[in-house]
Formats: structure tokens, C-alpha cells, sequence
């Protein structure tokens, strides 16, 4: 295993010199900052390939680019109005296979409804895109690293609901402002759903340490997800939604020797990223620098 940041940076010479910085050689790179991306929803092949080749030449590698399923339920309910953005996902996928990147970070932020009684719709829908969709990730050769939404409650907010009594049995209802949310996939039987629907190879699972705050046994979901992880995400939390907050790596519920130890066990080498790493104790400290020395500390202290 590796550590990678995350990057949406375009430029070449800006992305080398933060992977320098922080002492990591992979990047797990942003679509939406690309050219083309923002007018046809796919970025520019040529672009992409040039920007990888560039960054390759300098010594950083791109194995995982991270792109969207869409929040809006309507592209799941009434996919016929909405095949040009279909459309551009499987061109991106196609884009991905041409600039040599053969992982995609798909985060399902579907939205969920207030009525239980659409979910089935929902899910038929999504099921039905996602055919499509794994169809073209075989044809180019690049797997779906498929990512839930598991976020927590924002500081303020989060205080606020707690003591209104808002429970996890309300995620469903709970949609203040400020709060983007709720989402159809919320938890890790929810990727096991998806990943049952459209069986295929290439249609695998961003493990996300973050499957905790919606109450998930981490340690033990590595086993759950064996040979369909492609790449992974640690971040710690303290607590479960709604209480869970956001904390640096090290001072939460998670123990992350045991899990690398885990992935490992399950034969995993490639890429993990940071992510969500609460504040810095210092207006100026680089949460992300010493998130990548802490796991790859972590990494070192397990041996060969």
C-alpha cells in the first residue's frame, strides 16, 4: 500500500511540487476543474492524457480519478431526459482508459426521499443506470471504486440536533439548511446492494473508514468487501451520526495499525488517501502533510 493525496489542481507543475511537499508520489485526481468538464460533464481526453504523461514524467503517478453519480433523483427516475448526462458518464470512463487511469472514486450522492415508499423506485432506477454504466467500465478496463456518502452533521448544526433528539433513525427526515443530505446509499449494505445488482469485476468499493459514523465495523467490513476494494479512504470520527464529528487521524474511534493490517491480510496494495481531518490545532498546520506522514508511519510500523 501507498499513500495518495487528492488533488483538483490542473497544473501540472502545482501538483508535482505539493506530492514533493508532502513526500507522496500517487495522486487521486479531480475531474471537475478540467477543461471540458464543467460544458460536457466529460474532460478533455487530450487534456487528461497530457496532464498525466506530464505528471508521470516528473515522477507522480495518477492511479484513481474521482467523478460523481449526480444528486438529482429525477436522473434515476426518468433516465430517457437525461442521456446526454449519461452519456457523459460513460465518456468519461472512456476518457479515464485513455489517459492510462484505470480506477474511478465514484461517489453516489443520490438523494433520498422523505417517503419510504420511493425508495424501491429509486433503486430500480439506479440499478437500471448502473447496468450501463459497469457495461462501459468493462469495455475500457476501468473499476468503479463505488463510495456512499457518510458525512457528518457540520459543527453548530451538529450541537443543534442533538438536542432536538434527532436520532439515526431519523437520518431520512433531518434536512436543515446547512446539512446536505440525506442520501439513498447510506451505509456499507447499501454498497453491498449495488455491488450484488450488477455483478461484475469491475464493479468494486471505495473502502471508506468514514462506514463507522453510520455504524459499520470497520475492521471487520475489510473482510466483507474482500477482492472488491480498489481503493481506499481513512479518516477518523468520534462517535456515530448523528454525534459523529470529524477528528484528525489518531484521535478518534478508529484504529488504523489494525486496519491497514487488515487490508493487507486481504491481499489490498494500492492506494490509500486522507481525507476529512477535522481543524488543524494551529492556524497554520498542513492537516494533509501530517496525515501522510501518520499513515505512512502506520504503514511502516507493520513490517514487510
Amino acid at each position: 500500500m501507498y499513500v495518495a493525496i487528492h488533488s483538483r489542481s490542473r497544473e501540472p507543475a502545482a501538483l508535482v511540487a505539493r506530492c514533493r511537499q508532502v513526500g507522496v508520489q500517487h495522486v487521486c485526481l479531480a475531474l471537475q476543474d478540467l477543461p471540458g468538464y464543467a460544458e460536457t460533464g466529460v474532460p478533455d481526453p487530450a487534456y487528461l492524457r497530457e496532464l498525466v504523461t506530464r505528471l508521470q514524467d516528473a515522477g507522480v503517478a495518477v492511479p484513481v480519478a474521482i467523478t460523481w453519480f449526480g444528486n438529482d433523483p429525477d436522473l434515476v427516475l426518468n433516465p430517457a431526459a437525461h442521456l446526454r448526462e449519461i452519456n457523459a458518464k460513460l465518456r468519461t470512463l472512456e476518457a479515464l482508459a485513455h489517459a492510462g487511469i484505470g480506477v474511478t472514486l465514484h461517489y453516489i450522492d443520490l438523494a433520498q426521499s422523505q417517503n419510504p415508499d420511493d425508495d424501491a423506485r429509486y433503486w430500480d432506477g439506479l440499478i437500471g443506470v448502473f447496468r450501463g454504466i459497469v457495461a462501459q467500465a468493462e469495455a475500457v478496463n476501468v473499476r468503479l471504486a463505488n463510495h456512499a456518502i457518510w458525512r457528518c452533521i457540520p459543527d453548530g448544526l451538529r450541537e443543534d440536533a442533538l438536542r432536538q433528539g434527532v436520532r439515526m433513525d431519523g437520518y431520512r427526515w433531518y434536512r436543515p439548511a446547512g446539512w446536505r443530505g440525506p442520501y439513498l446509499l447510506t451505509d456499507h449494505s447499501h454498497l453491498l446492494r449495488l455491488l450484488e445488482a450488477v455483478p461484475s469485476v469491475h464493479n468494486g468499493v471505495c473502502f471508506c473508514t468514514g462506514m463507522h459514523i453510520m455504524g459499520g465495523d470497520v475492521p471487520a467490513l475489510v473482510d466483507v468487501f474482500r477482492g472488491r476494494i480498489f481503493y481506499a479512504q481513512m479518516r477518523d470520527v468520534r462517535g456515530r451520526w448523528p454525534a459523529a464529528e470529524e477528528v484528525f487521524l489518531g484521535e478518534g474511534d478508529l484504529d488504523f495499525a489494525q486496519i491497514l493490517r487488515r487490508l493487507r491480510a486481504v491481499g489490498y496494495s494500492a492506494a490509500i488517501g486522507p481525507e476529512h481531518l477535522g481543524r488543524p490545532r494551529q492556524p497554520d498546520g498542513d492537516l494533509e502533510a501530517q496525515a501522510v506522514r501518520f499513515l505512512q508511519q502506520t504503514l511502516a510500523s507493520l513490517g514487510a
